[in-house]
């Protein structure tokens, strides 16, 4: 179910809620009723177009409707207070989504001619789209948590740290009794706790409001299945400190000049000493392989090029930053595995 306001609540409920300020960013909109021609009117008008069928006649319910949130954002709670189907109608914008849970007894979703269960221990994730099917039994009370499909693939790129196509498609069954489960439940209780107080700093600001849509975002990222999972869960590698990438930017332009360990720490702005111990602890090299890796990579691509006609072994050797021919013949085979004589004439081994 998509967010959107319900009707404002009536003096009952204003007496029944905490009042939040007149300024407050928040959404509270509640609606009561024992009528169900009403509790459909008002899913159908305020939130998305949709139908109820029920099997048995009457216009009886026992029903509640309340959202709190921000437009597209925010937790959805219904109860309609009988058996009854809730058909949420095709929709052109596929830009929503929605976490549907049990907050008491247990439902069905039917999304493309699929029944999906929740409960308590069990939830259902969809998209807004195509036609959707909400079964209520007469105990069942949703928690529906709703967010911008736009917003969870930004929050995801950003995580990554790279751009991705269309949106995160979650699977639509999500056990709850996990470990990931039972922490997006906590988030989740938090998140009700504080869009429910009418004191929360994400009630007066929008910096605030921001960083808790945020935290949302990424927690549902991390808890539930979806095709980035599993890179959004890898063991992220520790930042390269910015002397060891500003010692590997100056050998790449210098290579070729004569190059020392304490001329590279004075170029990064730190002792020989960090300088080291950053290249092995983050790159598993000291500077000084490092540089040797480098001129024996730009004396490599210099070999395949040059025309043996015109230039010798010697001479690109040189000219790369090498000063012993043998001590650089010996390297670049045991890397390339052949020499470099062999590169230059074009003989390179299969």
């Amino acid at each position: 179910m998509a967010a959107a306001m319900l009707r404002k609540p009536n003096d009952k409920d204003q007496a029944e809620q905490p009042q939040a300020p007149q300024n407050s960013q928040i959404i509270d909109e509640v609606l009561h009723s024992k009528r169900l021609d009403e509790l459909e009117h008002a899913l159908n008008v305020q939130v998305s177009p949709q139908r109820f069928r029920s099997s048995s006649a009457g216009d009886h319910a026992n029903g509640m409707l309340a959202f709190r949130g921000q437009g597209y954002f925010g937790i959805f709670r219904a109860r309609i207070g009988r058996n009854i189907d809730v058909v949420l109608e095709p929709d052109e914008a596929d830009d929503r989504i929605a976490f549907v849970m049990s907050a008491s007894g247990t439902g069905e979703v039917l999304l493309n001619r699929h029944m999906y269960s929740h409960s308590a221990d069990q939830a259902v994730i969809f998209p807004s789209g195509p036609e959707r099917i909400v079964r209520f039994a007469q105990d069942t009370e949703v928690k529906v948590f709703m967010a911008d499909r736009v917003k969870m693939a930004e929050c995801c790129a950003k995580l990554l740290g790279h751009d991705i196509p269309g949106f995160v498609n979650f699977d639509i069954s999500a056990d709850l009794e996990t470990a990931s489960g039972r922490s997006w439940l906590r988030l989740l209780s938090y998140a009700e706790a504080e869009l429910a107080d009418p004191h929360a700093f994400i009630r007066q600001s929008p910096v605030a409001w921001r960083q808790f849509e945020q935290q949302l975002l990424t927690g549902f990222l991390l808890s539930h299945q979806h095709g980035y999972s599993q890179a959004l869960l890898a063991p992220q590698a520790a930042a390269v400190p910015f002397y060891v990438k500003r010692a590997e930017a100056y050998i790449e332009a210098h290579f070729a000049e004569p190059l020392s360990l304490a001329d590279l720490a004075a170029q990064a702005g730190v002792s020989a000493r960090s300088l080291q111990n950053g290249f092995q602890n983050f790159r598993n090299i000291t500077p000084m392989g490092f540089l040797r890796s480098v001129r024996l990579r730009r004396a490599h691509e210099a070999l395949l090029s040059a025309d043996p006609a015109v230039v010798t072994v010697t001479q690109i050797a040189s000219a790369c930053g090498f000063t012993h021919l043998g001590e650089f013949g010996t390297a670049y085979r045991r890397v390339f595995g052949v020499t470099p004589g062999q590169t230059l004439q074009k003989k390179l081994r299969l």
